[in-house]
């Protein structure tokens, strides 16, 4: 236990813990300069048979068009300038602590190099090796030294953290309050990847979450995991923290990265790592282009979709008058499946009930997986919760257009066109589902 002293010639608490942030300067003054040489004002630092130093990768906004941050990257060259990849570098710790060390070389490798910059207010943002503090538990001081010695301001380092490396949640989230103490933002890195969930989003609730870029180069190939890369970006964002996706390469990726509604892109497509930081006059140009090439996709694939529909659309009225004057919606199905598209066609009352069973077209009858029979019967199923029997109520004898949407009968994508009808003095919704292709 420690015992707490009141006579006049004890140093005060605050004086003690002044001494201990003079301590730990010191300390961390010895550790950084032991190995350390200067290039013209650039810091480098010797480790082993390596001499490492700093390269500073771009953080976008995609709403400023310019970089708000950049990601501290270690660099390591042999004696003879022989680059290496990092992940080499960190193989070399045989044990925790030399990890730590490792750790903290780079970290103070990273910040000292980034207060010689020209920069204002932009963030650096700093990977951690979180199992290594998680084993080690280390004296907490390291960092408050570093900004003591370097000037930066807490409030300008993002400190990166992968989730999935510490298992102990409590130290996890005593490391993350740590930080946040300091004045530090936090950030989730690699998220996509691995075995990473929404309950650390939830639990942590980080400042920034980076996604993995597996995620985009997928998603800018496959339109399906674009619609889930898209809702991952608005659950995050629902949870609170900005997203950042990491690993744009290419023109489609950055298209693809905008549209998923993206705070902020990291990549080579827009900049590399570099040792120096300078402003990219090239990026407003850059967006400028990325948002024509967007506007002219998005009008093409509006205009393909209009001139599709305006073909099924005298198909859907001509159903819609066979129905209104004979009271069948198989007759009045009949009309519709000429369309390759149509799945099936279904009526509900004013109140959203199904009255029926639906009608499935030919070329879906066919198709139609034995697994999902269960939810096929839509006879007196409520469909009062969907936008296309809301919206046919109450916009009367307008043709509705349901968003894609993953259907319960059937478990496939498509759109629904609706239109309310009034037939003796009822009022019916009558609906086909039309095929929704990815491409």
């Amino acid at each position: 236990m420690r015992l707490l002293h009141t006579s006049a010639s004890a140093p005060s608490q605050s004086g003690e813990q002044s001494l201990q942030n003079k301590q730990g300067t010191a300390k961390t003054n010895r550790l950084i300069s032991a190995s350390q040489s200067r290039q013209g004002g650039y810091i480098m630092s010797n480790y082993k048979n390596y001499q490492l130093h700093s390269a500073f990768q771009p953080i976008i906004s995609v709403a400023h068009r310019r970089a708000v941050g950049y990601e501290g990257l270690i660099r390591a060259e042999t004696s003879d300038k022989v680059s290496h990849s990092p992940l080499n570098l960190f193989l070399e710790p045989t044990t925790n602590a030399e990890h730590l060390s490792l750790d903290r070389l780079c970290r103070s490798l990273h910040i000292q190099n980034f207060s010689q910059q020209e920069t204002s207010n932009e963030w650096l943002f700093i990977n951690l090796n979180s199992q290594c503090l998680a084993t080690e538990k280390p004296d907490p001081g390291f960092m408050n030294s570093l900004f003591s010695i370097t000037g930066i301001a807490p409030r300008r380092i993002v400190i990166e953290i992968l989730e999935s490396e510490i298992y102990d949640r409590v130290y996890l989230q005593e490391l993350i309050t740590h930080f946040r103490s300091l004045g530090c933002l936090i950030a989730i890195d690699d998220f996509g990847a691995g075995h990473s969930n929404f309950d650390r989003i939830w639990e942590l609730e980080p400042d920034i979450v980076k996604i993995d870029r597996s995620l985009i180069q997928r998603a800018a190939v496959n339109v399906r995991i674009e619609r889930i890369l898209t809702g991952i970006v608005s659950l995050i964002h629902e949870a609170g923290s900005l997203v950042i996706i990491e690993g744009v390469e290419t023109e489609k990726e950055a298209l693809t990265a905008i549209r998923a509604n993206t705070d902020m892109i990291q990549g080579f497509y827009f900049a590399k790592p570099n040792k120096l930081i300078s402003p990219d006059n090239t990026l407003d140009q850059t967006f400028n282009t990325l948002l024509k090439l967007q506007k002219r996709q998005k009008n093409l694939s509006t205009c393909d979709l209009n001139n599709n529909f305006t073909q099924f659309e005298k198909l859907f009225k001509n159903a819609l008058n066979d129905f209104s004057l004979n009271h069948s919606i198989e007759a009045s199905a009949e009309i519709i499946f000429k369309e390759p598209r149509a799945i099936r066609c279904f009526l509900l009352s004013e109140a959203g009930y199904q009255i029926g069973s639906s009608i499935h077209s030919p070329k879906f009858r066919t198709q139609i997986a034995p697994h999902f029979l269960p939810l096929l019967s839509g006879n007196n199923a409520n469909w009062a919760h969907k936008n296309y029997h809301y919206r046919a109520i109450h916009q009367f004898n307008q043709i509705q257009i349901s968003r894609p949407y993953l259907s319960v009968a059937g478990s496939h994508l498509c759109i629904t066109v609706s239109q309310a009808v009034s037939l003796n003095n009822k009022i019916f919704v009558f609906c086909c589902d039309l095929e929704w292709l990815d491409d």
